[in-house]
This record gives structure tokens, sequence and C-alpha cells, in this order.
């Protein structure tokens, strides 16, 4: 195999290490791509091999950059296959640094070498060759040669970007950046630094000692408690004035000076500072110092201007709300008569004709029982209670009408404390006559600390019964029937009682005109009830209101005055 001779030539030999080792003083303007580039065809040639492929770290978290090249042109995609191919078949760091693999690109097998470049990880140069004698002792020195100074020169290329970056950094940057000797001798200051204290270049710097940057009364303080601060700890950071070398003036800086250390002894090696100029900010504060000293004294003069106009707001405020009381008064006038003018007339008619056939039906009632205790028949019991109870409630219907009547006509309403669990469960008895019969279940739920209302019984009984009965007519057509009575005290000084149904609940139409006389859900309603009712619980001083139940249905809440602790409770 005369290129193997050739090459182990001792001369052919020197003469290849010394053009791989003259190769970095061509890439001093080559990107890490053409540096590796370059290396493999330099590979290509001296080892005659038949592919050369390196692998170069990335940026970043990149994958690595590869490179392929090859004895004869190979097509793109086969690239691709090739280094899949060698990827495959690389060592393991452990294993011998060569081995045979399939030929990527033609028959038969090939031999690799491989060298790795330091940068760790799969980061390596490999050589294929057909020849399985690959590689000699002196193919893989050169070999190794090569991935040493591809190495040294992406290093230096590295280290070189760094360094650019670092100097274009403090080059650009509008602070005071500068680096002194540890006798205080400048070294070197940024542009932005010479030109914010008015030096014209480095030389007349390098002149200087620190203490000529300060002014004349800082001089003492950055001799006797910085510098030593900065020597010894480390480090100091604070404000100091400079001076301003063509105008004398003083620059207010806030210094951070710091000490650098040799990195392998860690001894001290110089002190550098990165100072900012503190003249925008100081101009700044003092701008802000007079705007709030000119807004204090308009403060006060406003404040003087506005004690004036609050008098005369006070003297307004109390004027407007004496107009106020009298306007909401003359609104609650006009509220009262538009609720009840729909319902005045009807009313007032019903009730003096329904008067009448009342009381004669309650005498009636009451002359057939004497009649026939007077005839000496026995009167069975259960027929006594019922004639008893239809005379009760014959004159009860005719309070009623009484009350409505007094109402209608704007009279006071007749008030006591009475029990209030007592009057639901006596309004409840007539109103829940044949609930059991639609299966309606019926819970009631009396809170202890609301045991007493003042309110007018009949009134507020008729309040109960018309909301009771609405309740049992929305579960006529429910699965679920469930009616509750709850009541609660709010505030030690309002009683709220609710009646809650598991019916269908309202529709948004109807809830939202629901207290308006005339409207009604039902086919042959009148639309009077809930309006009455309202009207009946305003009259008592509360609110009457419905809404959407925790579990379906609707729930109507009222409100009533508590009674006292220490009230009678009327016995009714």
């Amino acid at each position: 195999m005369p290129w193997v001779e050739k090459l182990s030539d001792p001369n052919e030999l020197r003469r290849c290490i010394r053009d791989l080792v003259a190769l970095p003083a061509m890439w001093h303007k080559y990107d890490p791509y053409q540096i590796a580039d370059s290396v493999a065809a330099a590979l290509l040639s001296m080892l005659h091999a038949d592919l050369v492929y390196m692998a170069l770290p990335g940026r970043s978290d990149a994958p690595p950059i590869e490179i392929v090249r090859t004895e004869k042109a190979v097509a793109p995609d086969l690239s691709a296959a090739i280094c899949a191919a060698i990827h495959r078949g690389l060592p393991a760091p452990d294993a011998q640094p060569s081995l045979i693999i399939a030929n990527p690109v033609g028959v038969g097998v090939v031999a690799l070498a491989c060298a790795p470049i330091g940068f760790g990880g799969d980061v390596v140069v490999v050589v294929g060759s057909r020849h399985l004698e690959f590689p000699s002792d002196a193919q893989r020195l050169l070999l190794r040669i090569a991935a040493n100074e591809a190495t040294i020169a992406l290093r230096r290329r590295q280290v070189e970007a760094e360094r650019h970056r670092l100097a274009s950094l403090i080059e650009r940057s509008s602070d005071f950046v500068g680096v002194a000797s540890l006798d205080g001798r400048p070294q070197y200051i940024n542009p932005s630094g010479l030109r914010l204290v008015g030096l014209s270049g480095i030389e007349r710097a390098c002149r200087l000692h620190l203490l000529d940057f300060v002014v004349a009364e800082e001089s003492a303080r950055l001799r006797d408690q910085v510098w030593p601060v900065v020597i010894s700890a480390g480090r100091r950071v604070g404000e100091i004035g400079f001076r301003h070398f063509e105008t004398g003036a003083e620059i207010p800086f806030l210094v951070d000076w710091f000490r650098i250390d040799e990195a392998h002894t860690g001894h001290p090696m110089n002190t550098a500072t990165v100072s900012r100029d503190l003249t925008a900010q100081k101009r700044s504060e003092a701008q802000l110092l007079n705007l709030a000293e000119m807004l204090e004294q308009r403060v006060a003069e406003r404040t003087a201007e506005l004690a004036q106009a609050n008098q005369r707001l006070v003297a307004e405020i109390a004027e407007r709300e004496r107009s106020d009381a009298r306007v909401h008064h003359l609104q609650l006038e006009f509220f009262h008569a538009s609720r009840l003018n729909t319902a005045g007339q009807l009313a007032a008619a019903l009730a003096h004709e329904l008067k009448q056939p009342l009381t004669a039906a309650t005498n009636s009632v009451n002359a057939a029982r004497r009649l026939i205790g007077k005839n000496g028949h026995a009167i069975d019991s259960k027929v006594a209670n019922a004639m008893t109870d239809a005379a009760d409630q014959t004159l009860r219907a005719g309070q009623i009408i009484q009350r409505l009547r007094d109402f209608v006509a704007r009279r006071e309403t007749e008030r006591r404390i009475e029990n209030v669990a007592a009057m639901i469960e006596d309004a409840s008895a007539l109103a829940l006559t044949g609930a059991r019969m639609l299966g309606v279940q019926v819970h009631f739920c009396f809170d202890p600390l609301a045991p007493r209302a003042v309110v007018d019984r009949i009134q507020i009984q008729q309040v109960l019964i018309n909301l009771i009965r609405n309740a049992l007519e929305a579960l006529a057509d429910s699965d679920r029937r469930i009616l509750e009575v709850r009541t609660r005290m709010l505030d030690g000084k309002t009683v709220e009682i609710a009646i809650a149904d598991s019916g269908p609940g309202l529709t948004k139409c109807v809830a939202d005109r629901l207290f308006e006389p005339f409207v009604s859900t039902k086919r042959n309603g009148m639309g009077l009830g809930l309006s009455i009712c309202r009207s009946i619980v305003e009259a008592h001083g509360g609110q009457l209101r419905a809404g959407p139940g925790p579990d379906g249905g609707t729930t109507f809440r009222f409100t009533v005055a508590a009674a006292p602790a220490d009230g009678d409770i009327h016995a009714g």
C-alpha cells in the first residue's frame, strides 16, 4: 500500500504535521464552520481517506453542527445518511477509538478512526477509509494533532468573541467604567467615562491619580475611607462628587468600586469601577422638591377656599335634604295612589256588597244552631263544631273585608304584638285545606330568636293565605311537591317570613311585573292578590320580594317589625 508507506516516511510525516500546525495562521478570519471544514479538507488529503466527519458544538442549546467531506462528491441527502451511519457506528467513550462499519458512500466496509474535540459530548472528528489497516500510528498522530489544533482554534475563537462582546459592552456603556492599579493610577477609562469628566483621551487620564478625579472636598474621604474599604473588603458602593476637568463643576456619581483579584493566586491585581452619573436624577429630585413645595402652598390656599365652600355646601345640603324628604314623601303618596287606584274602587265596592250577605250568613248559622237546640234535638259534636267553624270563618271574612276597606281608605292598621308561630299556623290551617290530598309535604321552621312581631294579625294572615295558596297552585303540576314556611330574625328589629315551593318557578317576563295589578299567571286570575299583599306589607313598614329558591321553585319573603323583648304577646 504505497500511500501508507509514503505517509510512514518521517519527512512526509513532518511535512504533514508542519502543514497542520501552520493552518491556524489562516484561521484568524474564519468562523467555526470554516475552521472545521478546512481541518476536514486537510485530513481528507493528508490521510487519503474516503470521508471525514466533524461535529461542532452548536450555539446555546442547539444541536451540534455536522460537516461531511468525501473523496467524491455526494448528493446533499446522502450527507445526512452518512452522518446517521457514523453516529450509529461511533464507539463508546471507553472503547477502542476505531471500528468497522458498512461503507455509507459505496460498497463494502470502511474503517473508522475518531478523536474528540475538547468540548465534551459527541463533539468529535471521524476519518473513514476503505483500507482495513487504517489507521496506522502515524495516521492516528495526525488525526489527534488535527483535533487538538481545531480545539485550540475554536476555543480561541470563542474567547475572542466573548472578549469582543465584553469590550463592545464596555465601550458602548453610558456609565463611567474604569480600571486602575493598586496604587491608584488609571489604566483604562471607557469613552463615555472620559466624556463625562471632560477628558479628551486616555493618555491624559493615565498621567493622573484617582484623587484628581474627585472635587477637593471629597479627596480626604476617598483617601481615608473609600479606598481602604475597596482594598481590604473588595467592594464599596456609595455617592461621591467627581469634578469636570474643563469646567471644574461637581458631578454627583453613584460609585460601585471593587477589587479585581488574580484568578489563580487570589492576590489583588487591580481596582475597577462602574459609576453612574446622578446629575439628571438630582435635577429631577430638585424639581420634584420644588413642585412639592409649590403644591403644598397651592393645597394650603385651596384648603382655605374649600373650607369656605364647604360651609356653603353644608347649608345647601341641609336645604336639599329637606327638599328631598318632602319629595320622597310626595313620591310615597303618589306610589301608594298608583298601586291602589286600579283596585281601590273595585275593592271598596266588593267590601260594601259582601259585608251584608256575610253578616246574614253568620246570623243564619247561629240561628240554625239555636233552632236545632230549641226543638230538643241533640246536636252531634261534629255538626256543632262545623257550624261553629262556619260562623267563625264567615265572621272572619267580614273582618278581612273591613280591614281591606280600611286599608284602601288609608286608615291606620290595628297593630299589636302577636305570636309569629301561632299566627302562621292559624293562617296555614285555612290555606292548606286539601294540601294532603295533593300529596304536598309541608314543613315549618320557626326561628326561636324571632317569636313575636308587631302586626295587624288579620292583614298579615291575609298575606300568608294568599302566598301559601299561590304556592299550592304552583305545585299542582310538579312531580316534587314540597312547601316550606320559615321565619328568621334579621337584625334584632326585623322578622322575615319566607314561603318557598318546589314548583316550576317564574318566567322572567312574569317576574319583572309580578306585583303589578292585573298581572297573573292563572287562567282565571285577576292579578290583584300579590299587589294587595305588597301594599299590606309596605303599610307595615316591610318589603315583599320574590326570587328563585336554592333548589328550584319560587320563594316569597316579606318582613315585619319584631316586637320588643319585654312586650306582652297578644293571646290570639
